[in-house]
């Protein structure tokens, strides 16, 4: 199952995947808050932090969940942007704990007790931006947005690597896959 949260100032969206008593979180965003009262709610363990990229408004709650013993996962292209102004807090003014990942991934499998991922790295947002696929869901973070991509005139971001990236999702999207956008 999966329960969308929409978040923070730029309405991020956090997913947390859930499957029997165990899930994991998909870019918490500001969602600390709402993130544990669902899972408490619903008696739920969570078992890990999965980061589709590193930027403010997708990570700021990692650090509060990594305190609660929870570890936090990111690819190794976008692990400077937790413990940096690269995540572009600065961009707004807004608050961030610096913080480092526990796990640094690249593209492959990716397995958390009974959730297997398949990670494909999807730059261009950012250089580190991946999308996780869960069965036949995919989850983008900002690479892919329901009519349109994200950004790429940030920090690390490249409009060709976008590109190929979002050629590469959208033949997902033939084949029936579900998306869930980071916006």
């Amino acid at each position: 199952m999966v329960y969308k949260i929409t978040n923070g100032e730029l309405n991020e969206n956090c997913y947390i995947l859930s499957n029997g008593d165990n899930c994991v979180v998909i870019d918490p965003g500001y969602a600390y808050e709402q993130i544990i009262e669902y899972t408490k709610r619903n008696n739920i363990k969570i078992l890990a932090v999965l980061l589709t990229h590193g930027h403010f408004d997708h990570s700021k709650s990692g650090y509060k969940l990594q305190k609660l013993g929870i570890p936090i996962y990111i690819h190794k292209d976008d692990a400077d942007k937790l413990y940096t102004d690269n995540n572009l807090s600065n961009l707004i003014g807004a608050h961030f704990d610096y913080y480092h990942a526990n796990i640094l991934i690249e593209e492959g499998k990716l397995c958390i007790g009974e959730f297997c991922f398949d990670v494909i790295h999807t730059p261009g947002h950012s250089k580190g931006s991946v999308s996780y696929i869960y069965k036949d869901n995919i989850f983008c973070g900002d690479t892919l947005f329901k009519n349109g991509y994200g950004r790429y005139d940030f920090y690390d971001g490249n409009y060709y690597d976008l590109m190929k990236s979002v050629k590469k999702l959208l033949k997902y999207k033939k084949e029936g896959y579900k998306f869930f956008y980071g916006h």
